[in-house]
């Protein structure tokens, strides 16, 4: 007698009583910065249309939904994509559901590749609501207006990046401070959120490392000198104000107490043109080296005197313009 088999055959996946398949559906919403300023890209309204398609599809059930807040469309460098694709890998999903596809990406090399590769590999099914693109039920024809709305949100990404960019480049010159990270020693003004105003618990710890600078001590021991007396550092004080960039044991370290003595803020001075910052390479800064910058002079209330900065500016430049530590 032939021995039976003990292997047990499980239900295929993702299939109701009626043999047709049920897809487990993934929403995915996303907005940036420039974006927040449009009508009808609100997280809020992404999902609600996504959600009132879905409620209309008999073979779709909803597997979760994946928000990327303040995400540039530029590239896919994103926490919630990331989860998305790791759900994917664990079929988790097997659907995306977008408002459309600019809200899945801009970037048009990167958006063919996942809907033209890798989604059909995974058996993923994608449908942009508003485009009215659902690749179960595409026609080839439908190849080439995905890359030509593609090519458009990817020019869009640029043009936004370009009006952002010379916007702010026009409110530095005018003296307003556009930078997201204080210098240490100001906060923001209560009634101009570009104006810099002095905290000035932070501005003695200022006006002491350049006296000290001044004394003969280094950067290290300088920083030595203010871990031992427990003043919080810039970093620290960013997590204490509950930012994201701080870090709740970070110390004062040389390049710190350097950056301090070489920034010209302290006299009162805005920098513009210290760095570039490309919107549609998802925020990538370029640094222009400092005989290139453009200094706007009093925007705000000086910390250190034009004579003092000028003292450490020449102690701090050794013989080849290298800066001492």
């Amino acid at each position: 007698m032939a021995r039976k088999s003990r292997k047990i055959k499980q239900a295929p996946l993702l299939v109701n009583e009626n043999k047709t398949k049920c897809y487990r559906a993934g929403i995915y919403a996303r907005i940036s910065v420039p974006d927040g300023e449009l009508d009808g890209t609100s997280i809020a309204n992404q999902i609600c249309i996504a959600k009132n398609y879905l409620d209309e599809q008999k073979d779709m059930v909803l597997a979760g939904i994946y928000i990327d807040h303040g995400q540039t469309g530029t590239h896919f460098e994103r926490p919630a994509f990331f989860r998305l694709l790791q759900d994917i890998e664990e079929k988790k999903i097997n659907c995306i559901l977008v408002k459309d596809f600019s809200r899945f990406g801009r970037n048009y090399l990167e958006v063919g590749e996942y809907l033209e590769n890798y989604f059909p590999q995974k058996n993923i099914r994608f449908i942009a609501v508003n485009d009215h693109f659902d690749s179960v039920h595409k026609r080839k024809q439908e190849d080439l207006i995905v890359s030509l709305k593609a090519i458009v949100n990817d020019s869009y990404a640029k043009d936004i990046s370009k009006k952002v960019s010379t916007a702010i480049t026009a409110k530095k010159k005018a003296g307003k401070f556009m930078s997201s990270k204080l210098p240490y020693g100001y906060k923001r003004s209560d009634t101009d959120k570009y104006q810099l105003e002095i905290v000035e618990a932070q501005a003695v710890v200022v006006r002491k490392i350049y006296e000290l600078y001044l004394e003969g001590f280094s950067g290290a021991a300088i920083a030595r000198r203010l871990n031992d007396m427990g003043v919080p550092s810039w970093r620290k004080l960013r997590f204490l104000e509950g930012y994201g960039d701080g870090t709740e044991n970070a110390l004062w370290h040389s390049g710190a107490v350097i950056g301090i003595l070489r920034n010209p803020c302290y006299l009162g001075c805005l920098v513009e043109r210290k760095t570039e910052k490309v919107l549609y390479k998802g925020g990538q800064l370029r640094a222009f080296p400092r005989e290139s910058w453009n200094i706007i002079e009093n925007t705000h209330e000086p910390i250190i005197s034009r004579e003092t900065f000028d003292r450490v500016q020449c102690l701090l430049m050794g013989r080849n313009g290298v800066v001492k530590k």
